[in-house]
């Protein structure tokens, strides 16, 4: 008889939305199935960068509509150049909003209403580098 095989190591993700009680949500729907692990939660994106550094997560998950920064595209830019490992999927409303996003070096996007098990889903492909 085998072992089985262990389940993967958790997906380190970071969370960026100007809106805590957004993140809060979003960190509790990815602790299901603990597949995902929230290293950190950002509402800005200067201190999100700062997480970045620090923390070295798989996949930053970002609502595009950042305080001081352009519909999110210079905050992927800069992830991209901090980064240029981790993977990021984008959280939003529009296919506008996607398409420039993912112009801009998104691995994925998925929209804000999703259900609960799309969102794991979408990290786990933005982590491989794949929309599904």
């Amino acid at each position: 008889m085998t072992d089985p095989a262990p389940d993967p190591a958790p997906l380190r993700v970071l969370l960026v939305d100007a809106d805590e009680r957004t993140r809060e949500s979003l960190a509790g729907l990815l602790a299901i199935g603990r597949r995902c692990v929230v290293v950190g939660s950002a509402g800005h994106p200067l201190e999100a960068l700062d997480l970045l550094v620090e923390f070295s997560p798989d996949v930053v998950v970002i609502d595009p509509r950042l305080p001081e920064v352009d519909g999110g595209r210079a905050f992927i830019t800069r992830v991209r150049q901090l980064s240029p490992s981790t993977r990021i999927l984008v959280l939003g409303w529009s296919s506008t909003i996607e398409q420039d996003c993912m112009e801009d070096g998104a691995d994925a996007f998925v929209r804000k209403t999703f259900r609960p098990r799309e969102l794991v889903d979408a990290v786990v492909a933005a982590s491989l580098g794949r929309l599904d």
